[in-house]
Parts: structure tokens; sequence; C-alpha cells
């Protein structure tokens, strides 16, 4: 038995598992007061994904607590959410638990109904990644009035340029955006028309500090002549940064600060 305080016995466990995500899930299985202090933290940032052996055991165990916790714990902790290839099913029940989210990420197919569902919901997420095939829901453009997005500073949306001309206007709606990414599977544009596009969004959204383009590090042979159009642009808040289509590097910024792709964006930008 513990010799020390109650509060400091505590304070030393919740310091040990904010410090280091794996201690964290250690002493969870220490004893179960220590479980109790820790979990918080474990349930703060969760990814879960649906392609192996592994995985799929972490699916389970998420869903073995949703069964033996209540919603309102879910609501409280669950800050950050990565969702990748999961059944709709299944993202449907975590979404109606997770209500409390500031960071949610759906990787690399939003499915309409999850769409649906989380655009009307109470969740006001600060941070989204999202595929844009469709955000629209019935709609042409999507329509960033909704509640759902006024306290959106960070944005990255997947597969994007056929979008970007329709919908380059409404960007200047998200009032609270400083952060934008665009992703495509394949190389953009050169066109003048997506060119436009880019040009109207940096225009209009005055509190914009970072605009990044990613591209598949796959096509980058084919990419020569796209990278002009990002060297057109003399706003120095435009960035290029390759990416892969890997659920492990995806994730990487979860737990690592550097490898996040706004913390990448950032420091280009500070050298210029």
């Amino acid at each position: 038995m513990s010799t020390l305080p109650f509060e400091l016995e505590q304070e030393i466990f919740e310091n040990a598992a904010k410090s280091d995500r794996n201690s964290a899930l250690s002493l969870a299985l220490v004893a179960q007061r220590v479980r109790y202090w820790v979990e918080p933290t474990i349930y703060k940032c969760i990814a879960l994904k649906y392609e192996s052996i592994e995985s799929a055991r972490v699916l389970e165990g998420f869903f073995s607590a949703l069964q033996t916790k209540p919603a309102s714990f879910f609501a409280t902790h669950v800050k950050t959410l990565l969702l990748s290839d999961i059944p709709m099913c299944y993202i449907m029940k975590i979404l109606a638990v997770c209500t409390g989210l500031t960071d949610l990420r759906v990787w690399p197919n939003t499915p309409s109904p999850v769409a649906n569902f989380v655009i009307t919901s109470s969740i006001r997420p600060i941070h989204l990644s999202f595929s844009a095939e469709h955000l629209a829901l019935n709609s042409r453009v999507p329509d960033f009035s909704l509640p759902f997005y006024q306290e959106l500073t960070h944005l990255e949306l997947y597969d994007t340029w056929g979008q970007l001309i329709s919908w380059a206007p409404n960007f200047a709606v998200l009032s609270q955006l400083t952060h934008l990414a665009l992703v495509f599977g394949f190389p953009f544009s050169c066109g003048s028309i997506s060119s436009y596009g880019l040009s109207t969004i940096l225009a209009n959204c005055i509190k914009l500090e970072v605009c990044v383009l990613r591209y598949l590090i796959n096509e980058e042979l084919r990419f020569g002549q796209d990278l002009a159009i990002a060297n057109s642009f003399e706003d120095p808040r435009v960035v290029v940064v390759p990416w892969r289509r890997s659920k492990a590097r995806w994730a990487d910024g979860l737990w690592n600060e550097k490898a996040d792709l706004w913390t990448q964006a950032e420091a280009i930008i500070a050298t210029r």
C-alpha cells in the first residue's frame, strides 16, 4: 500500500500518464484507482481503424468500454477522434456519444450519412479533417454558416480540387479559420480556374495564416508543372507538402507534434 498522500499519488500518476501515452496504458493496469485517474488521459485522443487483428482488438475494446461506461464519460473526455475505414454503423455509434469533440478526422472517406449526422449534431469541432465529397449534403456547395462550423480554426479537406472553384467564395463564412489544407489524390490542375479559386480563398479568409496544398507523393514525377501554381502565389501563407496515403503516417501527428501537418507548415512559413 502506498504511503504517499492520496492527492500526491494521484497527481504523480496523472502526470506520468500525460507525459507518455504508452505509460498511461500500462499504468491503467496497476490498480483500479490508478485506472480511474489515467483513463481521462487515455481517452482524450483516440485513433480507431479497421485493417488488422491488432486494430480490430482496439476497436472491440472501445466498444466494450461503450457498454460499461456512461455516455457522459465519452462526451466529457474524448476530445480528438480519428476514424479510418470503420464500418459506417460503428462510426454512427461512436459519434453519438463523443459529443464533446474538438478535433474530428474521418479518413479516407466520409460516408454521406455520417457527414449528414455530424454536421447537424451538437459537435462543434475546432479542428476538422473530412472528405469533401459529401460535405455539401444535398446542395452544390457546403453551408459553412451552420453552427457545426462556427468554431472551426483548422480545416483539412480531401480530394477537393474539383470543388474548389465553386466552393471558394463560401470559405469566407468561416470567420475563425486560420489554417486550411486542401488534399488531392491526383496532381492539381495548373489552370486559371483553379488558380482563381485559391486566390479567392486567400483574399476572403481574413484570419487565414496557413494554406497547405498536399499531394500524393507517388505522383511526384507528375507534379513538377503543378508546383508552378503554388510558386505563382506571392502569398507567403501558401505551403506545398507531400503526403502518403498511409494510415500510420496519417495518425503520426496525434502523438508526435513534429509530424503534425500544421506544425510542419508553420515551420516552413517561419523560414521565409
